[in-house]
């Protein structure tokens, strides 16, 4: 995916094609930002919005990855360990399960 990317970085629209199905093509769409089909009702019309959405994206995506990780080192959701945490924010720490406590 990554590198079908940088390829259309290198040559704009390029990638826009499918390489199996010729009959099927992407809208034109601007280079690195995920609108066209991803942005029907374009909620983003400037440049600044754009910056905006991409920067939310991107943190709700390190909030995503952080719930899974949680998940992995505790086996609990991020909603019981959130009530264990409220119930004794002292002792109920990132630092525990790390210790083996």
């Amino acid at each position: 995916m990554e590198i079908r990317r940088w390829k259309d970085i290198k040559n704009l629209g390029s990638m826009n094609q499918d390489p199996i199905f010729k009959q099927y093509s992407l809208p034109p769409n601007e280079v690195g930002y995920p609108g066209g089909i991803f942005n029907p009702l374009n909620f983003a019309p400037t440049q600044e919005a754009k910056e905006k959405e991409l920067a939310k994206e991107r943190l709700a995506t390190l909030s995503f990855l952080g719930s899974v990780i949680q998940h992995n080192v505790t086996r609990k959701g991020p909603f019981e360990n959130l009530l264990k945490h409220l119930s004794d924010p002292c002792h109920n720490t990132i630092v525990q399960p790390l210790n083996g406590n």
